[in-house]
C-alpha cells in the first residue's frame, strides 16, 4: 500500500501534465486531411490577393477579384443565367446604402453560384455556404476572407466533378461570394433582401454556413449558431473532426456588438458560423497576405465544408427545425463534441446537489463537526487565493506594459490597452496562479491551523456550488463547473466512504483536474487570443479556480523547489525550504515569461489603440503627410509598427489623441485638392480612382444634405452638432436649409512621391499616404 501511495500520485501528476499539453494543442492547430486539392486553394488565394487590397474603396482590385471568381466557376462548367437545371451563376448588382449615413452609396456585386440537386427525387431545398470577396483597405485579405472564397471555389470544382461521376445530391448547393462585408455586411444583406434568382433560392435554403477569419493562424472555431440549435449542434458533432466549439463562445458572441455575414441570415436559417482567431496581430493589416495564411486552419475549413456537404447531401433538413431549445456543448480534445439539452443540465445539477449533500452529511456524521468548521475556514483560504491570483495577474499586466514602455516597445499612453496574447502569456498566467494559490494555502493552513485536506474539500465544494448556480443562472456556461464539480465530489465521496484506507494519499483531485483541463484550458487560450490580456484579472481568477487543487498538492514539493534547496542538496545538507520560497521561484519563472513577451515588439498590438479595431479607414497602419490649402504640412503616424520603423525619418513627433504628429518637410506634391465649394454646394472631384474624400460637418444649422452622384440621390439627415461622411466617387453635395462648416479631406493612398528611397522596398510594407485638406463655409 505504501508503494501505491507513492506511485499513484506520480502517475496522476504525469497524466495531468499530458492533459495540460493536449489541452493547449486542442486550442491550437491540428492539420486535417481533406478531399479538396489544397494546391488549388492556395492558387486561388494568390490570385485573389495579387492586386493588393480589394476593399470596396479599391474598385479596380475588387472588380478583378469578382472577375476571377466568375472565370473560375465558368471554367468548372457553370453557365451564366437564371437557370436551375444545370450549374449556373448570377452576378447580383445592388446599391449598398449605409444605414448610419457614414458612406456614400456603393454600387457592388455579389456572385451567386447554384448547383442543382441531381437525385431522382430532389427536395427543392438548398444548402448555402457564404464568404466575402472584399478586404479592408489596408490589407490583401488573404485570410479574411480569401481562404473562404478559395475553399468555396475548390468545393464547386470538386463536387461538380464528383457529381459527373455518379455522386448524388438531394438538395441544391448555393455558394455566395458576397461583397462589402467589411463596411456594413452589405452583400449578405442584399442577398437576403433582394436576390430572387434560381427559383427564389433564398426562400429554399434550409441550412447556411458562414466562413470567416479573425487572424491568419490557429484552429478553426465554430462560434455562433441560430436559436433552437440543438439538432444543428448534434449534426455538427457528427461531422466535426478538429474544430473547437463551446456554448460559452456562442453565448459571449451573442452579447457582443460584433457582426458577420451570418448576422443577416441567422434569423432565417439553421446554420454555423466558423472562423479562426489566432494570428490576430495580422488581422485587418497589410500582413494579411498569402505568406501568412495558416495551412492548418485552411485544411480545417476545407474539411468542414466537404464534411457538411457530404453529410447533408441526403439529410432531412426539416429535422433541424424540430428542436425547441438550444444545446449546451463543448469540444473535448478533438475526440468528441459533447452535446446535451437543458433537461440534462437540471439532472446534472440535481446530481451535484445530492453529492454535495451526501458529502456534507457524511462528514458531519462520521467526522463530527470539525470537518464542516474547517471546511468553512478553508473557504477563506480559497477566496484569498483566487483574489490574489487575480490581483497578481492584473498587476503583472500593468507592470510589464510599463517595462515595455520604458524600453520603447510601446508608448506610455498604451499602458492598460495593449493586448498581448500568446501561449507563453497563458502559461505564465498558469504558473502565476499556481504560485499564488500555493503560497495562500501554505500560510492559510499555517495561520488557521488547517490541514491540506480541508482546503481540498472546500475546493471540491466550491466547484459543486458554482456548477449548481450556473446550471440555473447561465446554463450555457454551466459545463465549465458541472463536470469538474462531479469529478471532485466523487473523489471526496470515495475518501469519506473508505475510512479504513486513506485514499486522500492517492490525490484523486489530480486526476479530476487532469480530466478537467481539456474543458478549461481552450477557453482561457482562445479568450486571450480573441480579447487579449486586458482582462488579465479574470484569467487569473479562472486559472486559480481551475488549478487550486494542483497548487494544494504542490505545496510539499515546492519545499524543494528553489536555488537554495538545490545548493543544499549539492552540499548534501537538509535541502528542504519554506514552500513560500519555492512558490516565489515558480512566480519568478512566470515573470520571466511575461518579460520576454512584453519586450517583443511583435507581441504588442499592431495599432495605437492597443486592440484590433475593424479598420475601415485607408490611413490606418500608415505615415500620413497632411497638406492644407495654405501649404502648411504635418506628418502623422497612426500605427505602432510604422512609428518604430520611421523614427529616423520622422523623429520629432508627439502624441495627440489618437496619433503621433510632427512638423512636415516641404515635399514636391503633384496633386492638389480638386474639390470646390460655392454657396451651399460642394463639388467633389477625386484625383485618383481609389482615393476617398471625407467631409466633416460642424457648427450645423441645417436639416440635411443631399449627395448626387449622377446615378442616385441620397438625402442624409443631421442628427447632432457634427456629422461625417466618406465619399468614394465624384458627386455634388448640397446643404439643405441652413449653414454649416465643412472640413474636406482627400486621402491618396500609397502616394509614391512621398516614399523615401530607403523605404521603397521596405519589408514592413509601410504606407505613405497624402491627405489634401481644405475648409469651407456653406450657406
Amino acid at each position: 500500500m505504501k508503494t501505491l501511495n507513492r506511485i499513484i500520485p506520480i502517475l496522476l501528476t504525469l497524466t495531468l501534465c499530458i492533459m495540460f499539453i493536449a489541452s493547449i494543442a486542442d486550442a491550437h492547430e491540428v492539420r486535417q486531411d481533406t478531399n479538396f486539392n489544397q494546391e488549388n486553394i492556395l492558387t486561388h488565394i494568390q490570385k485573389l490577393s495579387e492586386n493588393g487590397p480589394r476593399s470596396i474603396a479599391h474598385k479596380e482590385a475588387n472588380q478583378k477579384a469578382i472577375d476571377y471568381i466568375v472565370s473560375e466557376v465558368e471554367r468548372y462548367g457553370a453557365v451564366q443565367g437564371d437557370v436551375t437545371d444545370v450549374p449556373a451563376y448570377l452576378v447580383q448588382d445592388f446599391v449598398a446604402t449605409d444605414t448610419e449615413s457614414r458612406y456614400q452609396n456603393w454600387y457592388l456585386k455579389n456572385v451567386i453560384v447554384h448547383i442543382p440537386a441531381n437525385a431522382e427525387n430532389p427536395s427543392n431545398q438548398a444548402i448555402m455556404f457564404m464568404g466575402h470577396t472584399d478586404s479592408v483597405p489596408m490589407g490583401q485579405g488573404s485570410s479574411d476572407d480569401g481562404v473562404a472564397c478559395s475553399v468555396m471555389l475548390e468545393a464547386i470544382r470538386y463536387y461538380l466533378d464528383k457529381m459527373a461521376n455518379g455522386y448524388t445530391l438531394t438538395h441544391d448547393l448555393v455558394f455566395c461570394f458576397v461583397n462589402g462585408e467589411e463596411y456594413e455586411l452589405y452583400g449578405s444583406r442584399a442577398f437576403m433582401n433582394e436576390f430572387k434568382g434560381f427559383d427564389n433560392v433564398v426562400e429554399r435554403i434550409r441550412f447556411g454556413t458562414n466562413l470567416e477569419s479573425r487572424g491568419t493562424q490557429g484552429t478553426l472555431i465554430m462560434f455562433e449558431t441560430a436559436a433552437n440549435n440543438y439538432n444543428t449542434i448534434k449534426l455538427f458533432s457528427e461531422v466535426n473532426k478538429s474544430l473547437f466549439t463551446c456554448s460559452i463562445a456562442t453565448m459571449v458572441y451573442d452579447s457582443m456588438p460584433n457582426g458577420t455575414d451570418f448576422s443577416n441570415f441567422k434569423e432565417a436559417y439553421q446554420g454555423l458560423n466558423v472562423a479562426n482567431i489566432l494570428g490576430g496581430e495580422n488581422y485587418h493589416t497589410q500582413n494579411d497576405n498569402p505568406e501568412n495564411v495558416g495551412l492548418t486552419y485552411l485544411s480545417q475549413q476545407a474539411q468542414i465544408v466537404d464534411a457538411l456537404i457530404d453529410k447533408l447531401a441526403n439529410y432531412d433538413l426539416d429535422s433541424l427545425y424540430d428542436a425547441e431549445e438550444s444545446a449546451i456543448f463543448f469540444s473535448y480534445l478533438n475526440i468528441t463534441t459533447v452535446v446535451y439539452n437543458h433537461t440534462t443540465v437540471i439532472i446534472l445539477a440535481v446530481l451535484l446537489i445530492l453529492m454535495l449533500a451526501a458529502n456534507v452529511l457524511l462528514s458531519a456524521l462520521w467526522r463530527k463537526q470539525r470537518n464542516l468548521r474547517k471546511t468553512a475556514e478553508a473557504f477563506v483560504v480559497l477566496v484569498a487565493g483566487v483574489a490574489w491570483s487575480a490581483v497578481l495577474a492584473w498587476g503583472c499586466y500593468y507592470l510589464f506594459s510599463l517595462i515595455a514602455a520604458l524600453f520603447g516597445v510601446i508608448d506610455f499612453h498604451m499602458i492598460g490597452t495593449i493586448t498581448y496574447s500568446n501561449t507563453a502569456i497563458v502559461i505564465g498566467l498558469g504558473l502565476l496562479s499556481l504560485a499564488a494559490c500555493a503560497i495562500t494555502t501554505h500560510f492559510g493552513t499555517k495561520w488557521l491551523k488547517l490541514e491540506y485536506r480541508d482546503v481540498t474539500r472546500a475546493f471540491a465544494y466550491l466547484h459543486a456550488f458554482l456548477g449548481i448556480v450556473l446550471s440555473f443562472a447561465l446554463p450555457d456556461a454551466s459545463y465549465l463547473f458541472v463536470f469538474s464539480g462531479i469529478l471532485f465530489m466523487a473523489n471526496e465521496l470515495a475518501i469519506t466512504l473508505c475510512r479504513k484506507h486513506d485514499l486522500s494519499l492517492w490525490h484523486g483531485e489530480l486526476l479530476a483536474t487532469a480530466l478537467y483541463m481539456p474543458i478549461l484550458m481552450p477557453v482561457i487560450l482562445l479568450a486571450t487570443s480573441a480579447l487579449g490580456l486586458t482582462m488579465a484579472e479574470v484569467y487569473g481568477a479562472v486559472f486559480a479556480l481551475g488549478i487550486f487543487a494542483v497548487a494544494i498538492c504542490a505545496v510539499p514539493a515546492l519545499s524543494h523547489f528553489s536555488l537554495r534547496s538545490l545548493w543544499r542538496a549539492i552540499r548534501k545538507k537538509e535541502h528542504k525550504v519554506s514552500p513560500a520560497e519555492g512558490s516565489a521561484h515558480v512566480m519568478a519563472i512566470a515573470l520571466v515569461l511575461f518579460l520576454a513577451v512584453s519586450l517583443g515588439a511583435h507581441d504588442a498590438s499592431v495599432n495605437l489603440q492597443g486592440k484590433q479595431n475593424i479598420a475601415k479607414l485607408p490611413y490606418d497602419d500608415a505615415l500620413v503627410y497632411v497638406l492644407d490649402e495654405n501649404g502648411n504640412a504635418e506628418y502623422r503616424i497612426y500605427d505602432l509598427n510604422a512609428k518604430s520603423a520611421l523614427d529616423a525619418y520622422a523623429p520629432d513627433m508627439t502624441w495627440k489623441d489618437d496619433h503621433y504628429a510632427g512638423k512636415g518637410e516641404q515635399q514636391q506634391i503633384a496633386h492638389a485638392l480638386l474639390c470646390s465649394a460655392e454657396g451651399n454646394v460642394i463639388h467633389v472631384k477625386k484625383n485618383t480612382a481609389d482615393s476617398l474624400v471625407y467631409l466633416d460637418f460642424s457648427e450645423i444649422n441645417a436639416t440635411s444634405f443631399t449627395v448626387d452622384d449622377g446615378l442616385t440621390k441620397q438625402i442624409y439627415v443631421f442628427k447632432g452638432d457634427t456629422h461625417a461622411i466618406k465619399l468614394h466617387s465624384d458627386c455634388t453635395v448640397t446643404l439643405n436649409g441652413g449653414t454649416a462648416k465643412v472640413a474636406c479631406k482627400e486621402v491618396l493612398r500609397d502616394y509614391v512621391p512621398l516614399i523615401p528611397a530607403q523605404y521603397a522596398n521596405d519589408n514592413e510594407q509601410l504606407h505613405f499616404n497624402l491627405w489634401l485638406t481644405a475648409e469651407y463655409d456653406l450657406k
